[in-house]
């Protein structure tokens, strides 16, 4: 990015994102920073996106997300808050372990791309092998998030582990690769 109003902010490890933020820290990057503590482990998603009332990590779901929000990956897309919390409350049910190590993140007027990478354990993919995915997330906001795309590799995170397909997909890449 070419923008001399974007900064990358380096951020190498989650103990920082769970920490206290810094009170010098703008808006936006208050904001960046609660959108990562909720995601900076699995106990903390799910405590946010599950269904248990009166939860303070849901409370901070609503903090960082508007009613309206749209959440976009490569298989779904989703429109509105509480139907991105019941999403991410299903896709969390089977996942026995799930970190998220932020690499960095450019700050906008209006909008953040975060660089991540996603280890998680799945009960159904790859024997409940760890699994590294790499990706970004962009978001947009006003006050709160009101637009929240996650881009990756939907290969190395799912159809790679899959016994018959995976085999396959690990065999063409090797013929690509040479």
């Amino acid at each position: 990015m070419n923008n001399t109003n974007i900064a990358p902010k380096k951020s190498s490890n989650v103990s920082q994102i769970k920490g206290l933020i810094d009170p010098a820290a703008t808006t936006s990057e208050d904001l960046i920073q609660r959108f990562k503590s909720i995601y900076g482990s699995l106990d903390n998603a799910k405590a946010a996106c599950g269904r248990i009332d009166g939860n303070s990590k849901q409370a901070l779901l609503n903090e960082v997300y508007s009613e309206n929000v749209t959440f976009k990956d490569p298989i779904h897309q989703i429109e509105g808050l509480m139907a991105y919390r019941r999403y991410m409350d299903s896709m969390y049910s089977n996942v026995v372990s799930c970190e998220f190590t932020y690499h960095e993140h450019w700050i906008g007027e209006n909008s953040a791309t975060i660089k991540w990478d996603m280890l998680f354990r799945h009960r159904k993919l790859g024997n409940g092998k760890l699994i590294t995915v790499r990706g970004i997330t962009h978001v947009r906001f006003s006050d709160r998030i009101d637009y929240h795309e996650d881009v990756f590799d939907v290969g190395a995170m799912l159809y790679e582990h899959l016994p018959l397909l995976g085999r396959m997909l690990l065999k063409i890449k090797a013929r690509l690769a040479g």
